[in-house]
C-alpha cells in the first residue's frame, strides 16, 4: 500500500473510541506507520502529514467566531470548528504531498 494510502486511510481518531479493540488496532496501525516515517527520515511531523492528506487547508476555511474555522462553504450547522494551528498553509501541503508522493515512486 503507498504511503498517502496508508496515511488517507489511517484511524486519525483511534483514540477516541470506547472499543478497546478499535484502540488497540490504532495504536499498532500508528507505531507501524510512524516506524515506516522514521525509516524514510520523514522530515516532517506525523500532525502535519494528517493535515496535508486530510486537507486541512487553512485556504479553504473560514473563521466564524474567534479561533472556531469551519471549512467552506460550511454544509452542515451541525460540524465541530477547527482551530488555526490545527491548518496548515495551501504552499505546506503542497510541499508535504510532494514529499510523500516521491516515496511512493521511490
Amino acid at each position: 500500500m503507498s504511503l498517502y494510502s496508508q496515511l488517507k486511510n489511517h484511524d486519525w481518531y483511534y483514540g477516541y473510541s470506547d472499543d478497546h479493540r478499535v484502540w488497540k488496532r490504532g495504536l499498532t496501525a500508528q507505531n507501524k506507520l510512524t516506524a515506516t516515517l522514521q525509516h524514510l527520515n520523514c522530515p516532517y511531523g506525523i500532525s502535519d502529514l494528517r493535515k496535508a492528506v486530510q486537507e486541512m487547508v487553512v485556504e479553504e476555511f473560514v473563521e466564524e467566531n474567534p479561533d472556531c474555522w469551519y471549512r467552506y462553504p460550511r454544509k452542515s450547522r451541525n460540524i465541530a470548528p477547527v482551530k488555526r494551528e490545527d491548518l496548515l498553509h495551501r504552499a505546506d501541503q503542497v510541499q508535504i504531498l510532494a514529499w510523500i508522493e516521491l516515496q511512493d515512486i521511490s
